[in-house]
């Protein structure tokens, strides 16, 4: 899982919160500065509109996606002309940076309207209030907007709505419940069914006629199909185990999901030690008429038989001629394979390159070729590729020194992705056919934007003391140094996410692109770590031996940073700071305490400083002591004795993710056993990732601020 995303979601481990930058159309760069620019600020990168949730219309060259402009968050329209030009508009007119969250986009059957979730957090854990408004905390509701008037409608409380492929039916969550309302009718919505369980993953059959989910109880789950009409719900060989990533054939007669093994130990102990190898994960087929269902396909065990989903989209998709794809690491690298159900006891083809991995997948319209995204060839960024879905020869449909992610095709097949480089943040584009990309201003107008002044990071690639190879990006300020710089460590939160040279893809890790940016615009080297633990280098990789809890195997690598920038240089070694947030906090902490001679000040945003505290399985009744002994050995509090550098500590008291006390040990720690009074940035109401753009613009620049003030010399 993922210290940013809510434990429901992070059990399937799927989707986490997907957010990014976005800038106009046609810009053109000028070359870096000579020297440091000390005229960008903060609010200038962080100005940039905001793009998630790309989604293509069922017909014509239409899409639309929902755009975060400084906390104001509203539902974008992008038509292509013949011309080659773009028509973009806002459907809603929010203005405020007033925390309402919008996201799971869905289009109408006949792309009249367009149907999201607001409100609410998208790390779950109910409604969210970081405003103090008297008028309560915001729960999330569900609500449409026509393109032609722009009326908005709102359906009442709920999430994870879907709409049905025929005819103006929407199905939503509202209390773990299923419940059923229509664009077309102003009648409320009515609840289908009580289920004992909490749903999710609503899917409509081809036809409308049916609504499958996923009942989640206690530590398993069943995939349940209910016919509309009659309202009589089939279960598909409920068992107890987990099911996920349900996907109905393309004439609606089967449906087809993921099953894999329910865990013997919690969820959030597990998430923190290595799962190279366990009890094989199986793709299901059932029948829908008669209720009988098949296993068709196990993994092998060994690598791969943990199933890993794709980070940005579904995880399992129905090609034509009878073919399932799906990823797995049989490899040790997180593939693309397709299975021909057509053949009893086929093997499934592989469809990505191995020694690379694949982060969203579609397929096109006829189900006969496959787009996704991966690192192939470039470890550093990420392009778009297309493979026959039967197997063939990859090719490569993007190409640069730029990233492009989320690819999605509208009903007539044009194929449109985000898209940024070093210096253009995140934006919706179209994919031309030879690859070149024409991209759309996000917010409908173009926004000045200090992208000339940018630097491009370079690709780093150190060993730690281990002898792994580590990769990261050194964001160096422009122009020669007569003297040694100030350097800062920067450590991506997840742990299971992966820093890239450019602006990414995904939520909260683009904001600290922002930030890696404007510290080199202040003199800073910057060096971001793609340390072990995350994505984008294979499975040994992302499931690291000794890891978190289980051994503190990631602070070999920050030790290793650190010996990589002192081998520069062009550092001054008594000039090196640290921060990071959510696992990025943890790298923090462990960075301060475990090796104190080497960092002069640190900002702990959101870490977890004691893993006995955080993991209750480790201290209960019958756990191990060795095992207990370990984790805390492995948590930044254990050498707090040792901590020298000041430091600030950041957190948002109503987060759902890392618990707020968390950062009230680590304050009790320092004040018991050191002479470090830490400075303290508490935000109240604000949840894990923060909701407010008032909330990132105050941290960034209190971070500045305060390495600075250890930092920088006098009139630096």
């Amino acid at each position: 899982m993922t210290l940013a995303d809510s434990p429901d979601r992070a059990r399937q481990r799927g989707a986490g919160l997907l957010l990014s930058l976005c800038l106009w159309l046609g810009t053109t760069l000028a070359p870096p500065a000579d020297a440091a620019d000390k005229s960008i600020t903060i609010e200038d990168l962080l100005s940039a509109p905001f793009p998630t949730g790309l989604t293509a219309a069922p017909q014509g060259e239409r899409v639309a996606w929902i755009a975060n402009h400084r906390g104001a968050r509203n539902v974008y329209l992008g038509q292509a002309g013949k011309d080659g030009t773009f028509a973009v508009r806002a459907l809603t007119r929010e203005q405020a940076d007033n925390g309402v969250e919008l996201a799971d986009l869905q289009w109408s059957h006949d792309a009249a309207t367009l149907v999201f979730s607001r409100g609410g957090s998208l790390e779950g854990g109910g409604p969210v209030n970081p405003l103090s408004s008297a008028a309560g905390p915001i729960a999330m509701e569900i609500a449409s907007v026509r393109l032609d008037s722009g009326e908005i409608r709102s359906f009442g409380p709920g999430s994870n709505a879907v709409t049905s492929p025929v005819n103006d039916d929407i199905a939503l969550v509202r209390a773990g419940q299923i419940w059923i309302a229509n664009l077309s009718r102003t009648d409320a919505a009515t609840q289908l069914l009580q289920d004992a369980g909490v749903a999710s993953e609503l899917s409509w059959s081809p036809d409308g006629k049916r609504l499958a989910f996923v009942s989640n109880r206690k530590d398993y789950g069943v995939v349940g199909v209910i016919e509309i009409a009659s309202r009589n719900i089939q279960w598909l060989s409920p068992g107890v185990d987990h099911d996920m990533s349900l996907r109905w054939s393309r004439d609606g007669k089967r449906l087809a999901w993921v099953r894999y093994p329910s865990l013997p130990i919690s969820f959030w102990t597990d998430a923190f030690f290595a799962k190279r190898a366990g009890d094989p994960w199986s793709v299901w087929v059932a029948d829908v008429a008669s209720g009988n269902a098949n296993k068709v396909w196990t993994a092998d065990a060994g690598a791969g038989s943990v199933f890993q989903p794709i980070e940005g989209s579904a995880s399992l998709l129905w090609a034509a001629d009878n073919r399932l794809v799906f990823p797995w690491e049989k490899t040790g690298w997180l593939r693309l394979y397709s299975l021909d159900l057509s053949q009893q006891g086929a093997r499934p083809v592989a469809l990505s390159q191995d020694g690379a991995e694949v982060f969203a997948m579609t397929v096109d319209p006829a189900g006969r070729e496959v787009i996704y995204s991966s690192n192939a060839d470039d470890d550093d960024h990420r392009h778009l590729w297309r493979v026959p879905a039967k197997g063939g020869k990859p090719q490569r449909t993007t190409k640069g020194d730029s990233i492009e992610d989320f690819p999605v095709l509208t009903g007539s097949g044009a194929l449109f992705a985000l898209h940024s480089t070093a210096r253009n943040p995140m934006a919706p584009a179209l994919v031309q056919a030879d690859g070149a990309l024409k991209t759309m201003p996000a917010s409908g107008e173009t926004l000045p934007f200090p992208g000339d002044r940018l630097v491009v990071p370079q690709r780093v690639v150190f060993k730690s003391p281990d002898g792994l190879s580590v990769h990261g990006q050194l964001f160096a300020p422009a122009g020669k140094k007569s003297a040694k710089q100030p350097a800062v460590l920067f450590f991506h939160g997840g742990p299971q996410r992966q820093m890239l040279l450019g602006w990414h893809p995904m939520g909260a890790y683009t904001h600290m692109y922002a930030m890696n940016q404007f510290l080199a615009s202040k003199g800073y080297v910057v060096l971001s770590v793609n340390y072990r633990g995350g994505t984008g280098y294979g499975l040994n990789f992302r499931e690291p031996d000794q890891f978190a809890a289980g051994g503190g195997s990631e602070a070999r690598d920050i030790g290793g940073a650190v010996e990589y920038l002192k081998s520069r240089g062009d550092i001054d070694p008594a000039r090196i700071g640290v921060y990071g947030m959510s696992y990025g906090g943890i790298m923090t902490s462990l960075a301060l305490a475990k090796f104190p001679q080497d960092f002069a000040v640190g900002v702990d945003m959101a870490g977890v400083h004691n893993w006995k505290s955080i993991l209750p399985d480790l201290t209960a009744p019958g756990a191990s002591a060795e095992v207990a002994e370990v984790a805390w050995q492995s948590s930044a509090l254990s050498s707090v004795k040792d901590w020298r550098a000041p430091v600030l500590i950041v957190h948002g008291d109503d987060d759902r993710a890392v618990p707020f006390d968390q950062s009230v040990e680590l304050v009790r720690g320092l004040r018991e056993y050191t002479k470090v009074e830490p400075e303290l940035l508490v935000l109240p109401n604000e949840v894990h990732d923060f909701i407010l753009y008032r909330s990132w613009r105050r941290v960034f620049e209190a971070t500045h601020e305060f390495l600075d003030r250890y930092l920088q010399q006098p009139g630096s």
